[in-house]
């Protein structure tokens, strides 16, 4: 009991921490990564768990034959093993692993999360613990637009759309936009459930302060994405939502940041440096089909295929990432992963929509009924960005896919326990 409590404990912790902590950390002369910290932590007391109880190991085993049953799971494990077998013919081995272990640790949390919760109470605490670090994150977003706290010179300038870009503590602002994205439309339809007025009320002003930040961040991705999620949910929930739509659109307007970034969305000049990049990712699918360039390395030659096609280089800079997802893993994984990626994004949204049809939960019935519109509003915004290796917005994704699973899983099984 004491180490399951533990265990929830730290996960919420990981999920309330994860995109406020910094990337490095100085430590007895080390660099370390506090969030993997954290990690580390929850795998070890997981990892006890599994050795005192004789109930853990049950589960765990039934765990195990569940996950290689399911069509999603089974395409996470492909993925997997072929970013391994990659890490053998990477031009950096070691950039290969890190990758590899990355997505590796986006599986070991889904499997805690889907297989060890306990009650639809654990759950929630999960999702409200989600809303709490949106909330602090969305904060600090405000307090770094009046204040500069924390935000790179290179993001404090005249864009002539504005005078400065914030990101929060996640590196830059199109990685802030994501992860607000992420999170509002699920935020807005528990807004639109809660019927305790002063619940509603927070959850209102939490939408309105992620749309603010979203407008000061600059993206353009992100603008994109919230039109994408309310015409998702407007054919999800209900049309009314055009309305919503046609309103934020009437504010943009008036917005300079919004509206200089909407009319810059066509702008050939400014999208020229993507489309450079594109090109090298097509090049590099032509010259390995197969089996691709090895996890992570498509920075790694990048500089290489500039030189064979000067056509394609910009700025002077090097070791350039993709900045759009599916040509970044087609490119560095080959056929194999790209079409067991491509399976695990129709999947997740198979698995979400049977999820929203058939559990009971209100509450969680609108939770990921905004949840889906906001996955299919990140899938479009991985066209421009490379958004799915972003562990401080992507790991929100597999987290909240994993919620979702424990429900169908314990709906599967008839678990009268958990009444999800």
């Amino acid at each position: 009991m004491f180490l399951d409590i533990l265990l929830y404990c730290l996960m919420s912790l990981y999920i309330i921490l994860l995109p406020l902590m910094p990337n490095k950390v100085n430590l007895i002369g080390k660099s370390i990564s506090p969030a993997d910290a954290i990690l580390s932590v929850i795998v070890l007391i997981y990892l006890l768990k599994l050795f005192l109880c004789r109930d853990s190991r049950k589960k765990f085993v039934f765990g195990i034959k569940d996950f290689f049953s399911n069509y999603l799971t089974i395409f996470m494990s492909i993925l997997a093993l072929i970013m391994l077998f990659s890490i053998s013919y990477a031009t950096e081995k070691g950039l290969a692993l890190s990758e590899t272990i990355r997505f590796i640790t986006y599986i070991i949390i889904f499997f805690i999360i889907k297989y060890e919760n306990k009650s639809k109470g654990y759950l929630k605490i999960l999702i409200n613990s989600y809303i709490c670090s949106v909330f602090i994150t969305s904060l600090f977003g405000i307090y770094q637009y009046f204040t500069g706290f924390a935000l790179n010179k290179k993001f404090i300038e005249n864009y002539g759309y504005a005078k400065i870009k914030i990101a929060a503590n996640m590196d830059n602002p199109n990685n802030l936009g994501a992860f607000l994205v992420l999170a509002i439309f699920p935020v807005l339809m528990i807004a639109i459930y809660e019927k305790n007025k002063l619940k509603k009320a927070a959850y209102v002003s939490l939408t309105t302060l992620m749309l603010i930040d979203i407008a000061l961040t600059g993206s353009r991705n992100a603008i994109v994405g919230i039109i994408v999620g309310v015409v998702v949910l407007a054919v999800l929930y209900s049309f009314r939502l055009f309305i919503l739509l046609g309103f934020l659109g009437i504010i943009a307007l008036f917005v300079p940041q919004v509206r200089e970034r909407l009319l810059a969305i066509t702008d050939k000049t400014q999208n020229e440096s993507r489309t450079y990049l594109w090109e090298i990712a097509k090049k590099m699918i032509k010259d390995h089909p197969l089996f691709g360039v090895g996890n992570g390395n498509y920075v790694s030659l990048h500089d290489k295929y500039t030189e064979i096609y000067p056509q394609f280089k910009f700025y002077g800079e090097s070791r350039w990432p993709c900045h759009n997802s599916y040509l970044k893993i087609e490119s560095e994984l080959g056929i194999i992963g790209g079409i067991s990626f491509l399976g695990i994004l129709i999947t997740s949204l198979l698995r979400v929509k049977k999820f929203i049809t058939n559990v009971k939960d209100e509450y969680f019935k609108f939770f990921y009924t905004g949840f889906l519109a906001s996955m299919i509003a990140f899938y479009v915004m991985n066209l421009v960005d490379n958004l799915f290796f972003v562990p401080k917005t992507t790991a929100y994704f597999w987290i909240l896919l994993a919620i979702c699973e424990a429900g169908i899983f314990h709906m599967e099984h008839n678990d009268n326990t958990i009444n999800i």
